[in-house]
Protein backbone atom coordinates (compact mmCIF):
# COMPACT_ATOMS: atom_id res chain seq x y z
CA UNK A 1 0.00 0.00 0.00
CA UNK A 2 1.38 3.50 -1.03
CA UNK A 3 1.90 6.11 1.26
CA UNK A 4 -1.09 7.81 -0.71
CA UNK A 5 -4.01 5.62 -0.49
CA UNK A 6 -3.11 5.40 3.36
CA UNK A 7 -3.32 9.20 3.57
CA UNK A 8 -6.58 9.15 1.82
CA UNK A 9 -8.07 5.88 4.34
CA UNK A 10 -6.93 7.83 7.35
CA UNK A 11 -9.01 11.02 5.81
CA UNK A 12 -11.93 9.06 5.15
CA UNK A 13 -11.86 7.77 8.69
CA UNK A 14 -11.87 11.31 10.02
CA UNK A 15 -14.46 12.74 7.51
CA UNK A 16 -16.84 9.34 8.15
CA UNK A 17 -20.64 10.74 7.86
CA UNK A 18 -20.05 13.97 6.84
CA UNK A 19 -20.52 15.78 3.44
CA UNK A 20 -17.85 15.80 1.57
CA UNK A 21 -16.27 16.03 -2.45
CA UNK A 22 -14.27 13.20 -3.57
CA UNK A 23 -12.40 14.12 -6.38
CA UNK A 24 -11.43 11.00 -9.24
CA UNK A 25 -8.59 10.42 -11.20
CA UNK A 26 -9.66 11.57 -14.80
CA UNK A 27 -11.15 14.63 -13.30
CA UNK A 28 -14.84 13.45 -12.19
CA UNK A 29 -16.23 14.50 -8.73
CA UNK A 30 -19.13 13.40 -6.33
CA UNK A 31 -20.50 15.50 -3.57
CA UNK A 32 -22.54 13.76 -0.74
CA UNK A 33 -22.16 11.79 2.06
CA UNK A 34 -19.06 9.71 2.95
CA UNK A 35 -19.13 6.27 4.52
CA UNK A 36 -15.90 4.94 5.36
CA UNK A 37 -15.47 2.37 8.40
CA UNK A 38 -12.44 0.50 9.68
CA UNK A 39 -12.73 -3.43 10.90
CA UNK A 40 -10.96 -4.19 13.88
CA UNK A 41 -9.81 -7.69 14.32
CA UNK A 42 -7.19 -9.49 16.26
CA UNK A 43 -5.46 -6.37 17.68
CA UNK A 44 -4.92 -4.76 14.64
CA UNK A 45 -7.47 -2.47 12.52
CA UNK A 46 -8.00 -2.96 8.81
CA UNK A 47 -8.65 -0.58 6.58
CA UNK A 48 -11.06 -1.51 3.12
CA UNK A 49 -9.72 -0.70 -0.22
CA UNK A 50 -13.16 1.44 -1.42
CA UNK A 51 -15.51 3.50 0.31
CA UNK A 52 -18.79 5.14 -0.60
CA UNK A 53 -20.25 8.55 -1.28
CA UNK A 54 -24.15 8.57 -0.99
CA UNK A 55 -24.95 11.34 -3.42
CA UNK A 56 -28.87 12.31 -3.63
CA UNK A 57 -30.04 9.01 -2.41
CA UNK A 58 -27.71 6.69 -4.22
CA UNK A 59 -24.54 5.23 -3.17
CA UNK A 60 -21.26 5.07 -5.55
CA UNK A 61 -18.62 2.73 -3.78
CA UNK A 62 -15.66 4.41 -4.91
CA UNK A 63 -11.79 2.89 -5.29
CA UNK A 64 -9.27 4.35 -2.96
CA UNK A 65 -6.74 4.27 -5.68
CA UNK A 66 -8.85 6.08 -7.89
CA UNK A 67 -9.12 9.40 -5.59
CA UNK A 68 -6.96 12.34 -6.70
CA UNK A 69 -8.46 14.64 -3.70
CA UNK A 70 -11.04 13.76 -0.49
CA UNK A 71 -12.47 17.29 1.05
CA UNK A 72 -14.86 18.31 3.28
CA UNK A 73 -17.99 19.68 1.04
Amino acid sequence: MSDYTQAIKTQAVAMNGTACVVNLIGGQSLTGTLTYATATAYYSTTYPDVLTVTVAGKAHTVRVDHISALGQG
